[in-house]
């Protein structure tokens, strides 16, 4: 960018997609200079973390829900989100309980057993 580009940016009441990807497409070719990413900031890592976290748990209760849908099993609107636990499981066991349970009430029994 020139600086009357970079000038119009700065001054943006709300930061247009245009400078979005600019200036990530800046940071990235500065990152890639210095050696450094966003894992390297301690704020971005840990929402990159989080972030990433959420989307896991949410495959993973989509997942089950499709899972015990395929085999019949009725699931409320709030499952498994609702299941204590749930999040915290280890894969294993939340498959073999979703594998194996009869109904909602089974899944959230066998997923306590397995704690």
């Amino acid at each position: 960018w020139g600086a009357r580009e970079v000038h119009e940016a700065l001054n943006e009441p709300v930061p247009s997609g245009r400078t979005h990807v600019m200036v990530e497409r800046m940071g990235r070719m500065l990152g890639a200079r210095g050696g450094t990413g966003p894992d390297d900031d301690s704020l971005m890592r840990s929402m990159r973390e989080q972030s990433r976290a959420e989307g896991l748990a949410e495959g993973r209760a989509r997942t089950v829900r499709q899972l015990l849908r395929s085999r019949g099993v009725e699931v409320s609107a709030g499952f498994p989100g609702d299941v204590p636990g749930f999040g915290e499981a280890p894969e294993d066991a939340v498959a073999a309980a979703a594998l194996a349970c009869r109904s909602e009430a089974d899944f959230r029994a066998r997923l306590a057993l397995g704690d």
